[in-house]
C-alpha cells in the first residue's frame, strides 16, 4: 500500500512537470494579451512622447503604412515618424479596441497636433479600422485607416493656401516638405512647417 500512494506520488510530479514545460512550448498557455490594456500603453508612452519606450513595443522590420504609396519599415523610418509626432505635439485618442487572432482593431481614433490647429482643424478623426498587426506580442505592422472625408474636408482649404503661397515665396522649402509630393515627416521637417506657418499666418491673417 505504500507502495502503491510513492509510484502515485510520483506520477503526480511527472504529469506537473510535463504540463509545466508543455506551458514553455505551446502558446496556449501562455497569458493572453489584453488588447484595451496593450493599447492603453501605447497612448501613455504617445501622450509622455517616449520615442524609445513606443520602440520597444514594436519588431524591428516593423512597418507603418501611410498610404498605398508610402510604407515606413524598420525602427529607423518609425523613430522619424515619433520625432514627427512629438515636435507637433500629437495627443491620440482610441475608441472600440478588439482583437481577432494577432490583429487588434480600432473603431476610431482621433488626433490633435500643433499642425493641424494652425491649419485651423482642432482634431481628425480617423475612419474605423485602424490596424496593429501582432508578432510574439509586438507590433509588427501598423495599419491606420483613413481620414474621415469631414476632416479632409475641414483642412484641405486652408493647406492649399499655404502650398500656393511656398510655392511663390518659399519654392526651396516646399520642395523639402514635400520632396516628390510626399510629406516627409520626421522632427526636423515638423519644426520646418511650423515655422513656415508662423510666417505665413503672419502675412497671409
Amino acid at each position: 500500500m505504500i507502495l502503491y500512494h510513492k509510484q502515485r506520488g510520483n506520477m503526480r510530479t511527472i504529469v506537473l512537470i510535463l504540463l509545466t514545460v508543455a506551458c514553455l512550448f505551446f502558446e496556449g498557455c501562455e497569458k493572453k494579451l489584453d488588447p484595451v490594456q496593450f493599447v492603453r500603453h501605447y497612448l501613455e508612452l504617445h501622450r509622455a512622447h517616449d520615442i524609445d519606450g513606443l520602440l520597444a513595443l514594436h519588431t524591428d522590420d516593423t512597418e507603418f503604412v501611410l498610404s498605398k504609396e508610402q510604407r515606413l519599415r524598420g525602427k529607423k523610418a518609425l523613430r522619424d515618424l515619433l520625432e514627427w509626432d512629438a515636435v507637433l505635439e500629437s495627443e491620440l485618442t482610441m475608441r472600440g479596441i478588439s482583437m481577432r487572432g494577432d490583429t487588434i482593431r480600432i473603431d476610431t481614433v482621433i488626433e490633435r497636433n500643433r499642425l493641424f490647429k494652425a491649419l485651423g482643424t482642432e482634431q481628425v478623426i480617423y475612419k474605423p479600422g485602424t490596424r496593429f498587426v501582432l508578432r510574439n506580442g509586438l507590433i509588427a505592422g501598423t495599419y491606420p485607416a483613413g481620414m474621415s472625408e469631414e476632416s479632409v474636408k475641414d483642412g484641405k482649404k486652408e493647406f492649399r493656401r499655404l502650398i500656393r503661397w511656398l510655392s511663390v515665396n518659399r519654392p526651396d522649402t516646399l520642395a523639402r516638405l514635400l520632396p516628390g509630393g510626399k510629406l516627409r515627416q520626421d522632427g526636423a521637417s515638423a519644426r520646418l512647417w511650423l515655422k513656415v506657418l508662423e510666417e505665413w499666418k503672419q502675412v497671409e491673417p
